[in-house]
């Protein structure tokens, strides 16, 4: 009887701590125990307008130096103006789609600078119809009659490389936080010139692509990189 209540008092004795160890390792063990104290997601969906139109991104912070960013934008302007007895209907499409590398100089801070590419999809058509007067074509005067319909496009490569800074993260704090893009996408435009009746007169044909080099060169003067300036509000997760 004694060695029966010695074993059975040293059981319970030894059971004790043991019991414990084993139930504070199901507890961290357990998923809801890591999600009390899980990290944030670093998430965020921004909402932007500027030189390319109405934009949304979707960002996450990868590293406390990293970000990735994917993002789109668009909008559409048509207009109708008359110059010279020449009626221009004109439509400007702007938009883009990107995919960006962001590397914040401080841990989980807001300024950052920014490299991928961009896909710009803005783009600006025109056509022009006049019903009396002329029109010059690389120094030489065409009637309307002898013209037709003068067709002008403009659009940038389908794809640029993107460098930029800006202020905005998606590390965890204040629900709702300022958003600021500032960078060039680098790739020069393409200009293409057409008129209606241009198959029918070979004087009518060389002076529209000269011309049309002619305004390339003076497009590319200036126009060698796409400007980008996009502001808004973010939204973190």
């Amino acid at each position: 009887m004694r060695i029966a209540l010695t074993l059975g008092l040293g059981l319970v004795v030894v059971a004790q701590p043991l019991s414990a160890q084993v139930s504070n390792r199901i507890q961290s063990a357990t998923p809801f125990s890591v999600a009390a104290g899980s990290a944030p997601m670093d998430v965020a969906v921004d909402l932007s307008i500027g030189t390319l139109g109405f934009g949304v991104d979707v960002s996450k912070l990868v590293r406390p130096h990293i970000g990735l960013r994917v993002g789109a934008s668009y909008y559409s302007l048509s207009k109708t103006t008359t110059q010279s007895d020449v009626d221009y209907d004109a439509t400007i499409k702007l938009g883009a789609f990107s995919a960006l590398a962001d590397w914040f100089p401080k841990a989980r801070g807001a300024f950052h600078l920014t490299g991928g590419l961009m896909s710009i999809r803005t783009k600006m058509d025109g056509t022009g119809d006049c019903s009396g007067g002329t029109i010059e074509l690389n120094d030489n005067s065409y009637s309307c009659a002898q013209v037709g319909t003068l067709t002008m496009a403009l659009k940038f490569p389908s794809a640029s490389p993107y460098l930029g800074l800006g202020f905005g993260t998606p590390a965890k704090g204040s629900r709702i936080h300022f958003v600021m893009n500032l960078g060039a996408a680098i790739g020069k435009p393409d200009l293409t010139l057409t008129s209606s009746n241009s198959g029918s007169n070979a004087a009518l044909a060389s002076d529209v692509r000269a011309q049309q080099d002619k305004t390339q060169k003076d497009i590319e003067k200036f126009a060698k990189v796409y400007p980008v300036i996009q502001t808004g509000l973010g939204f973190r997760f």
